[in-house]
């Protein structure tokens, strides 16, 4: 009996054991998704949380840009000063940079402005005091005077032209009507100049055309042109054969309505000179907010890169084995 028993058991086991075998040992299909999920590694990143606002605006094109890219935030501070900061929230920056832009705009409008409208006074001023028709005579007395073969004396020249004639102070554009500009730049470029022992080189300059900024600037800056304005030729008349025709052509032989006339040329000129130096400031202003913009992106995205490689330094991972 007990024989029996055990072979039963010796014999029976292998039975039932071998469709397990067979199952063990049959061929396996493995879901390679399963698989991936199985080895996953969770990180702190997949526990951070994301605003819903931040998702929606996180590829909102420019804006994001500007915050993200240093060449866009550089290009948007060139344009408009401040702007590049303020789109990365360095509102202290971004307002010192702007008001410093708007300020200065002011400045150039405010000074631009005045400058025109005293250059139109001292346009004014001009017409009304210096005559080509009196510089044109004293030229012809000032030759006839020192011997000068120049041509002023030549049939139909500048002599015909001017004398018989009276400067009409007050409206001096009229008096153009009776002085032909090629004939009397022919009779200064063979003008030289007499001083009061010596004589020296021909005159430097010739009278421009009417109206233009350099028949306006000469006037009033160089002595050659002095004989032109209304008290030198007063003078000059009153002193008659008395009147010596060499000068020391510096600023003794300067009259009230010269020097006038170079101090107003002098205020609209520096205040041209103040707008284009605002100018050079708004420049210099741009560049540096729109390099400070650039360098503020680069350094936030340093910083976010520095922390990324922190946080995966610092990860932790959990894992299914099956």
């Amino acid at each position: 009996m007990t024989a029996f028993i055990s072979l039963f058991l010796l014999t029976g086991i292998p039975s039932e054991a071998q469709p397990v075998l067979q199952s063990l040992t049959g061929s396996v299909v493995v879901d390679e998704q399963d698989q991936a999920r199985k080895h996953y590694t969770l990180s702190i990143e997949d526990f951070r949380y994301i605003p819903e606002h931040r998702l929606s605006s996180e590829n909102s094109g420019y804006f994001e840009s500007s915050r993200t890219k240093p060449g866009i935030a550089l290009l948007s501070s060139a344009i408009i000063p401040g702007s590049g900061q303020a789109l990365n929230g360095k509102w202290g920056r971004a307002a010192a940079y702007f008001l410093v832009d708007v300020a200065s705009i002011l400045y150039y409008v405010n000074r631009n402005n005045t400058a025109k409208r005293n250059e139109r006074a001292y346009e004014q001023y001009a017409n009304q005091n210096w005559s080509v028709l009196a510089y044109g005579q004293w030229l012809v007395e000032y030759s006839r005077a020192n011997g000068i073969q120049n041509g002023y004396d030549a049939p139909g020249g500048l002599q015909e032209q001017v004398f018989g004639e009276n400067p009409t102070w007050g409206n001096t554009p009229n008096d153009w009507q009776h002085v032909d500009l090629a004939t009397i730049r022919a009779v200064e470029i063979q003008t030289p100049f007499y001083y009061l022992n010596t004589v020296a080189s021909n005159f430097s300059h010739v009278v421009q055309d009417y109206g233009s900024q350099q028949y306006y600037e000469l006037m009033s800056k160089y002595y050659q042109f002095q004989p032109g304005w209304q008290d030198f030729h007063t003078q000059r008349l009153a002193d008659g054969n008395n009147h010596l025709y060499r000068y020391t052509w510096d600023e003794r032989m300067l009259t009230a309505n010269f020097m006038e006339g170079t101090a107003r040329a002098e205020e609209f000129n520096n205040n041209y000179r103040q707008a284009g130096n605002i100018l050079k400031l708004m420049l210099v202003n741009h560049v540096v907010s729109a390099f400070d913009a650039y360098f503020t992106v680069k350094l936030k995205n340093s910083r976010i890169e520095t922390q990324a490689n922190l946080l995966q330094q610092e990860s932790f991972s959990v894992t299914w084995h099956f």
